[in-house]
């Protein structure tokens, strides 16, 4: 039996095998190049996973500008990665930056248009970046999609008060406030 050089195997072939965590390649030169290779699939989703949890870690420590380092690349690389679209919104709206809150809660709106608390914080962004007419439209919108939300009459009779339609104002109250006195014991 003729055995052939490992050397003359390798200039025979053009493309690279992997065998057991080993990637054997050849180059046009005829050198062989052995290289280590993991044998485990990537990073992917566990790693966006980890960096998930921990940018939300670092949101409840107040951490805003770190998890914002964390989040950011994740809704680079995938726009729908469970909450990241809203948690950037968030931290930025904390950061008071509110035309960037803006921004991250529209976009992570066009896939989940049915979160709430998204629009909730959307229109309060837009609230507090002064612009009363987006806002009140978008408040309106948290009430369709949950109409027991006390908070938005509130912020709706601010914003209608900002515009000088003291009525509508007027009213927002009283409902916000009526409801609040049914909850007291």
């Amino acid at each position: 039996m003729r055995s052939i050089p490992l050397l003359s195997l390798a200039s025979l072939l053009s493309f690279a095998i992997y065998f057991n965590g080993i990637k054997i390649r050849t180059d046009s030169g005829n050198s062989l190049k052995v290289l280590l290779v993991s044998s485990q699939p990537k990073k992917g989703k566990l790693l966006k996973k980890y960096h998930y949890q921990e940018g939300l870690q670092l949101i409840l420590e107040k951490r805003f500008e770190e998890a914002l380092s964390l989040l950011k690349p994740i809704l680079h690389e995938e726009p729908d990665f469970k909450r990241t679209g809203y948690l950037i919104g968030y931290a930025y709206q904390k950061l008071e930056n509110n035309e960037k809150a803006i921004t991250a809660y529209e976009i992570y709106l066009k896939n989940d248009k049915q979160d709430y608390q998204a629009v909730f914080n959307l229109a309060f962004a837009y609230m507090e970046a002064n612009q009363y007419t987006k806002s009140i439209e978008v408040f309106s919108k948290t009430l369709d999609q949950k109409p027991d939300y006390l908070e938005v009459h509130l912020h709706l009779s601010i914003c209608h008060n900002k515009l000088g339609n003291n009525i509508k104002a007027e009213q927002h109250l009283k409902l916000w406030d009526s409801r609040n006195i049914e909850k007291l014991p």
